[in-house]
């Protein structure tokens, strides 16, 4: 009898575990559900074999109350993953009807094959329609695709194992239940995908954390743009990807920014940069690289780019920026920028491009400020001509 509650007593130490973890991550939601999830799968499984309640009926509908809730919460977690919640109305539903199909078939119109077949394959279809609605947790990272493919193949096993083992239930006393291949096939799934499900649950949050220290070390806490770390991380990937060729590169210095800190302080030049820094996102395309160098320079990497068109992006953002004001700060203040525009060469790393960009900066700034260079192309901006 009690080496039989060593699978529930499996369940709930996974969900203490996936509990802990997110008692260190509060913020995240989808641990608790998880964690939830395998403590009332433990649940029904305590409730199926303790007989408590003992009462047929009740004990058939608490278990199905906990089974159901079960599914619903770990599918709950799943679908916080990919920012699905409203799906989750689907899932209680089905639960409920799960819950409503046992109550009939144990109170009403006694059929125990019925409840076995209502509440695996309830079970199972409920857990399939969160994969059906997170499948986009396929074509995400690593740790997105474990746990999607962990949970279709949690959701598929109940229905194979249900039409295998059902036909030996021949008996309505749940003393013989207890000895029918399906219940035995029922215990030894719940203790091997459960320890395989809990194991690449705190795999995946472990990963998260991982990802999530790895962002914060990569970017820019003001601006949300990554740092120079993030950039070269970044950009080893995409020099990496011959179709990104050609690669344009944009080093941004926004104009006398010393003098913004020195007159109205330096909460008022952390709004200009976090302003740049929208304004660089906005005029970028899905794909191309932004980051912080540190202070008030910026890189834009333009892959798919060449020189001449890279230098006619730089010229938007130079005027986008020249067009923006702060009259909260102080009224008819407004910043320019000066650019320089680089395209990348043959087996060139970041930092011989970042100089060359760096270089053209320079002169631009020499020259008068609030315009751009590109190499081989010339300056542009104010009053000066694109050369020949």
């Amino acid at each position: 009898m009690y080496i039989a509650f060593i699978q529930p007593i499996l369940l709930f130490i996974f969900a203490a575990a996936i509990g802990g973890l997110w008692a260190w991550r509060k913020q995240n939601g989808q641990i608790a559900c998880m964690a939830a999830g395998f403590a009332l799968f433990g649940l029904g499984l305590a409730i199926q074999i303790s007989q408590i309640p003992a009462a047929s009926v009740d004990n058939a509908v608490a278990s199905a109350i906990a089974y159901s809730a079960g599914a619903v919460a770990f599918s709950l977690g799943v679908l916080e993953r990919v920012h699905r919640r409203r799906a989750g109305a689907v899932l209680v539903g089905m639960g409920i009807a799960i819950v409503v199909g046992i109550w009939y078939f144990a109170a009403i119109d006694y059929h125990l094959v019925a409840r076995v077949y209502i509440l695996n394959f309830g079970l199972g279809a409920i857990m399939l329609v969160a994969t059906w609605f997170a499948r986009s947790l396929a074509r995400g990272s690593r740790t997105d695709k474990l746990l999607f493919w962990l949970v279709l193949v949690l959701a598929l096993h109940f229905f194979p194992r249900t039409v295998l083992t059902a036909g030996s239930i021949g008996s309505s006393d749940p003393a013989d239940f207890s000895q029918t291949a399906f219940w035995n096939a029922t215990t030894f799934a719940f203790a091997v995908l459960g320890l395989i499900t809990g194991i690449g649950v705190i795999v995946t949050t472990m990963g998260d954390a991982l990802s999530e220290a790895q962002k914060e070390r990569d970017t820019d806490p003001l601006t949300g743009l990554a740092n120079r770390r993030g950039l070269e991380s970044e950009m080893q990937a995409l020099m990496a990807d011959h179709a990104s060729r050609p690669i344009s590169l944009i080093v941004c210095d926004l104009d006398n920014f010393k003098s913004v800190n020195d007159r109205y302080g330096h909460a008022a030049g952390d709004e200009v940069l976090s302003a740049f820094a929208h304004t660089l996102r906005a005029n970028t395309r899905q794909g191309d690289l932004v980051a912080r160098q540190g202070g008030e320079e910026f890189v834009a990497i333009l892959p798919r780019l060449d020189a001449e068109k890279a230098l006619a992006f730089a010229e938007r953002l130079r005027l986008a920026v020249a067009a923006t004001g702060f009259d909260e700060i102080a009224t008819g203040l407004s910043v320019t920028a000066s650019l320089g525009v680089v395209q990348l060469r043959d087996r060139e790393d970041l930092d011989g491009a970042l100089k060359r960009a760096d270089e053209l900066l320079y002169a631009a700034k020499h020259n008068g400020r609030n315009r751009t260079y590109a190499e081989g192309i010339g300056p542009v901006g104010r009053n000066r001509k694109r050369k020949a």
